[in-house]
């Protein structure tokens, strides 16, 4: 009797251990002063003039190109530290270009553009000049993953379909809070309303030099006019809470002055969060 034919396990879609290589807290500027700092230093000690063609720091590819092409006028530490921020650089360019790309696949196949065109545009071709429409699907998915997937997603194109059916269930999500929130806006409103009239008349207590929620709340409140903007709106009156009761522990006095204006910041901050206590806040 023959062995029987086990079933391919799937590959896995996240990583456990060995995080997605993507750059954190880079600046480019940053960077390439440094690089100008390494060829200042050459330029006193030898050549001098040629950092006045310095592209200046925000052209990244302009001055990787320079630091690529002076690279030999730096000698010892001063060239290897050159070549780490020339790395780095790269690595930051070539992450800025994949979601420009992504973007460009995206309108391309939504304008109608077929698969082996966009292989074509790729350069994605066999020994003959054919395109290779699998490897541009490849491409596209893998972007998908780098751009709009998490650290711990590989960079696989099975992936792709995962980050896609994660993003559906985001939006359903989202539409379903901003349903909820839309819901509650008349009340919401109302809140809204009452904090402004009795932090305008002085009964509610706030940092006079720290009155950021406050201003945003006075700005934003006839300008709610669809179902987003009205979800919206309790980002301000949880800003305006939360700003109020901390001013008030700063400082330890009341938040309010008089009792309707405490009932109005407590009904305000249930409807914000119902389970917290102005300790909380």
């Amino acid at each position: 009797m023959g062995r029987r034919a086990t079933k391919k396990a799937a590959p896995p879609a996240t990583r456990e251990r060995r995080p997605a290589r993507r750059l954190q807290g880079v600046d480019p500027r940053v960077l390439a002063g440094k690089l100008y700092e390494l060829h200042a230093r050459a330029e006193r000690q030898g050549d001098q003039g040629y950092l006045e063609r310095w592209p200046g720091d925000g052209e990244t590819h302009g001055v990787l190109h320079f630091a690529q092409v002076h690279a030999d006028r730096l000698d010892g530490e001063a060239y290897q530290q050159a070549a780490l921020l020339r790395i780095t650089l790269a690595e930051w360019l070539r992450q800025q270009a994949d979601p420009l790309q992504l973007r460009a696949l995206d309108d391309a196949r939504g304008a109608g553009v077929q698969w082996d065109q966009v292989a074509l545009a790729l350069q994605y071709t066999n020994v003959d000049g054919e395109p290779n429409p699998s490897s541009a699907f490849n491409r596209h998915a893998s972007l998908k993953v780098a751009v709009l997937g998490r650290p711990e997603d590989r960079r696989q194109p099975h992936v792709a379909r995962i980050i896609e059916a994660r993003a559906v269930q985001e939006e359903l999500e989202r539409r379903d809070r901003e349903r909820a929130e839309d819901a509650r806006y008349p009340a919401m409103d109302a809140a809204a309303r009452a904090l402004l009239e009795h932090f305008e008349s002085g009964e509610i207590l706030s940092d006079p030099d720290d009155d950021f929620w406050w201003s945003e709340l006075a700005d934003v409140v006839d300008d709610r006019r669809d179902a987003s903007e009205r979800a919206n709106l309790v980002v301000y009156v949880r800003g305006v809470v939360r700003e109020t009761y901390a001013h008030a522990k700063r400082t330890g006095e009341s938040p309010t002055t008089t009792e309707r204006a405490r009932q109005v910041l407590e009904e305000a901050a249930a409807l914000v969060d119902p389970s917290a206590s102005e300790r909380d806040w």
